[in-house]
């Protein structure tokens, strides 16, 4: 399997980076710059990336004329990983789509005093760019950057309203099946590449305050190496889920076609969460996805349809008891039929009274919730009988 590394080496188009300022007291007017473009051909398909995906991927609404180049990637690199006011983030790449290419741009204060020159030309290139996309920016880098700005005084608002923040996305696609999101763990597993030689995040500080100690610049190339992988990688997951969600038939693991259907049914992009229960429902989520197929045909007000899909998973012994007590309240409150209510929560109770099933407080709260559904019916079915 090529390593990202291997991948990104092979992309390069050969672009050099100047070498920075090495003297102990930098006197520069810029903050250290460097840029590297990769053929766009690499990604995933950026097509799959609409204004109606975008919302249902992130829920929030997009601009309804948003193209992929309208999308600014940023990650930082900080001096510390808890975040406070005396973390600063002393390198910051940003990337972008740029004709055929993939641009990957890197900005790095090589002493505090090159802080507001690195602020002001993230700023200029976030004011650029009407979306921001990001791993788990909403909760440390856009609030990191945006207390910088403050510190120095810089006017203006520069963290856009529409912020895709992938971290979050990626885990409502992805964790059931892999536990932890992590970027690496989704570069490995979905995008099929693994790092060699990285700089583990938790080194960065330490290897930036050792630059500044003995101004050896060269395990800052590390620092940088890490970054870009990031950016890039950021950049293929954001248009992977934008294809997943745009076509979720797309989707290989039963896992991941579940809980898109959870997440598309969330954003109320219905049709698609219906055939992705559908493809889910002929795997090990069988009983699940009939459960929500037949919430969803409850809240629609197909009532047939949903007695059909409740019926059917206790033929199959698919949780029958969840299966007799959803039909128990469908005879009773939307069929008005108590006696045939009465037969399914006996029928519940019955199958709860099993001598091999665990005793838990789960079962026992289920219990008393049928027993007490089970006499409200008697009381009722009496008082009819007696009118």
């Amino acid at each position: 399997m090529p390593s990202l590394s291997d991948k990104l080496r092979m992309f390069d188009n050969g672009a050099t980076r100047p070498a920075p300022k090495r003297d102990d007291t930098p006197q520069s007017q810029d903050c250290y710059h460097t840029s590297k473009r990769f053929p766009l051909a690499s990604f995933s398909d950026v097509r799959h990336m609409t204004a109606v995906v975008l919302e249902q991927v992130y829920g929030i609404p997009f601009p309804r004329d948003v193209q992929p180049a309208d999308v600014l990637f940023l990650d930082t690199e900080t001096t510390g990983l808890s975040g406070g006011a005396g973390t600063v983030a002393f390198q910051v790449g940003a990337g972008y789509l740029s004709g055929n290419h993939f641009v990957v741009e890197q900005f790095l204060m090589r002493d505090y005093p090159e802080e507001p020159l690195l602020l002001d030309k993230i700023s200029h290139l976030m004011r650029a760019f009407p979306v921001l996309a990001t791993f788990n920016g909403r909760t440390f880098d856009a609030p990191l950057l945006q207390n910088r700005f403050l510190m120095h005084r810089m006017p203006g608002r520069f963290i856009s309203d529409y912020h895709a923040d992938v971290l979050h996305a990626a885990r409502r696609v992805w964790k059931l099946r892999l536990g932890r999101c992590t970027l690496q763990r989704l570069e490995s597993e979905i995008l099929g590449v693994t790092r060699d030689d990285d700089l583990p995040g938790s080194d960065v500080p330490r290897t930036y305050f050792q630059y500044l100690h003995n101004r050896d610049f060269a395990p800052l190339e590390r620092v940088l190496d890490h970054n870009r992988q990031d950016i890039v990688s950021l950049a293929q997951l954001f248009f992977f889920l934008c294809k997943l969600f745009d076509q979720p038939e797309t989707a290989q693991a039963p896992d991941d076609l579940f809980a898109l259907a959870k997440a598309m049914d969330k954003r109320g992009a219905l049709d698609k969460a219906k055939k992705c229960y559908r493809m889910a429902a002929r795997d090990t989520h069988r009983a699940q996805a009939f459960q929500a197929l037949a919430v969803g045909e409850v809240r629609a007000g197909n009532l047939p349809n949903a007695m059909k899909l409740y019926t059917t998973m206790l033929a199959r012994g698919d949780e029958p008891i969840l299966a007799c007590e959803a039909l128990a309240k469908l005879y009773e409150h939307k069929l008005a039929d108590p006696e045939q209510a009465m037969v399914y929560t006996r029928q519940a109770l019955l199958m709860l009274s099993e001598p091999s099933l665990w005793e838990s407080d789960a079962v026992q709260l289920k219990r008393d919730a049928l027993q007490y559904r089970y006499a409200r019916l008697r009381r009722r079915l009496m008082s009819d009988a007696n009118a």
